[in-house]
């Protein structure tokens, strides 16, 4: 009997903290013959870093501090990928290409995956990211408006999937990334 109750309470254990693995299939977005359009502004050289936050409440940009820092790499086969800079030192170093390297080498060594992979798809001067919200299982849309090297989201919703609509392209708040060109190489992600 206590074998049964041991064996009951680990299988439950496995069954609430284990996390499925998403695949490229389990991405609407996935296109394995996916290629940027030549008239695209979107670049793929190099990496979109964040730097200022506009609000309607406040009707001013502010400049994010470091614990804000985000920086987008997109890469020309439709991933792409996100990595967080709260001390700075990634922009500080100008290290980009190691920072997404070492996070790709580091999820295929543990057999994971990175917490922001995601796939991306564009319409004109527009951009959506899809990423999957791990914890409540649904895909995240993120929507952005492609500018000559910059990138100015303007929403993030689990609604629509992912559809391009004029109704995610609101007027009340705005995140501007800046690119930074890389010369370094990029570790082609394997997702």
């Amino acid at each position: 009997m206590t074998a049964i109750v041991v064996a009951s309470i680990c299988a439950a254990f496995v069954a609430c903290n284990s996390y499925k693995f998403y695949q490229n299939k389990d991405y609407s977005f996935y296109q394995p013959d996916f290629g940027l359009s030549d008239t695209s502004m979107l670049r793929t050289d190099g990496v979109y870093v964040l730097q200022e936050i506009w609000t309607s409440q406040r009707d001013t940009k502010r400049t994010v501090t470091a614990k804000e820092r985000e920086i987008y790499k997109f890469y020309p086969a439709g991933q792409v990928n996100m990595v967080l800079d709260p001390e700075d030192t990634i922009s500080r170093k100008g290290a980009y290409a190691a920072a997404f390297n070492n996070s790709i080498a580091d999820q295929i060594a543990k057999k994971s995956r990175t917490l922001f992979q995601s796939y991306y798809r564009t319409e004109g001067d527009r951009l959506v990211v899809q990423r999957m919200n791990t914890p409540l299982a649904r895909f995240n849309y993120t929507y952005f408006t492609v500018k000559k090297d910059t990138l100015i989201q303007v929403s993030s919703t689990i609604d629509g999937g992912g559809k391009i609509r004029d109704k995610y392209y609101t007027d009340y708040y705005k995140a501007y990334y800046i690119f930074v060109p890389v010369k370094d190489t990029f570790t082609a992600p394997n997702w």
